[in-house]
């Protein structure tokens, strides 16, 4: 496939005539670039990814992982696993659409870093699909995107959560928990956890959220992107059960994997 056809499948900001010779062309696969047939769009995954490749994605098993943090467990519904069980968690539970790795992963890397915004559908979609026959998100009353600092929403121009958020819901159908975008706050500015040490991370997010009184009594769950050790999302269940939340899970469409069974 030459470099002309590649870019109007996977583009960058275009021109309004490049997105208009685009539509001429047939959809092809985000993953394998398989040219999806009229079939196709009757899958699950249409109009992002042959079936192949939804697959062969790397989905986290529903039932072996812990209940606590979401890493992948040996054993089934695992109460605490080893990665946790020493830590002082604020989230009730957690819960991840994929292992965070391969394909997913250089996804989520494009949306955040070089503003590839056209891949938050389909990594909406595919979040959709994991919970699709699930009830549990009927737990919950409100589903809140982990927010940015507005110095780095400047800087990104969109919050990936949120993006992931409106896409997800999109894709659901009833007794999805309502978004509610204003209900926490990230008012202090910090440095992205990815450059951090596990022991600068742990201190790295003290009281840089704030949270709305209106969580009060309710069961909120939070939304992120990935999930590596948990500290981002623990500090913010941390805010928002002191603001008097009853219940606080965190939803994540990848879950960083610590143990050693591959």
């Amino acid at each position: 496939m030459n470099e002309f056809v590649q870019s109007l499948i996977h583009p960058s900001p275009q021109p309004g005539w490049l997105r208009w010779m685009r539509q001429l062309l047939p959809p092809l696969c985000w993953k394998c670039s398989k040219v999806l047939g009229g079939k196709t769009y009757h899958e699950p995954a249409s109009p992002f990814l042959c079936k192949n490749c939804l697959i062969e994605l790397p989905w986290t098993d529903p039932v072996y992982h812990c209940l606590q943090c979401g890493n992948r467990t040996a054993e089934p519904n695992r109460l605490r696993c080893e990665e946790c069980l020493d830590d002082i968690w604020d989230l009730d539970e957690s819960r991840s659409g994929f292992a965070y790795n391969e394909t997913i992963r250089h996804w989520i890397l494009q949306l955040k870093f070089f503003g590839q915004e056209h891949l938050s559908p389909l990594l909406g979609r595919l979040l959709a699909l994991s919970f699709q026959n699930s009830t549990w998100l009927e737990r919950y009353d409100s589903l809140i995107p982990i927010p940015l600092h507005s110095t780095r929403l400047r800087k990104r121009g969109f919050n990936q959560s949120l993006l992931l958020a409106h896409h997800f819901q999109k894709n659901m159908e009833a007794n999805f928990p309502e978004i509610q975008v204003h209900w926490l706050r990230r008012i202090r500015a910090t440095r992205p956890q990815t450059e951090l040490s596990l022991a600068e991370r742990l201190v790295n997010l003290d009281d840089a959220f704030s949270a709305s009184p209106d969580v009060r009594n309710k069961n909120i769950l939070l939304l992120d992107d990935v999930m590596t050790t948990g500290s981002t999302l623990n500090v913010a269940a941390r805010c928002v059960k002191e603001a008097g939340a009853n219940r606080v899970g965190a939803l994540v469409l990848c879950r960083k994997m610590w143990d050693t069974l591959e």
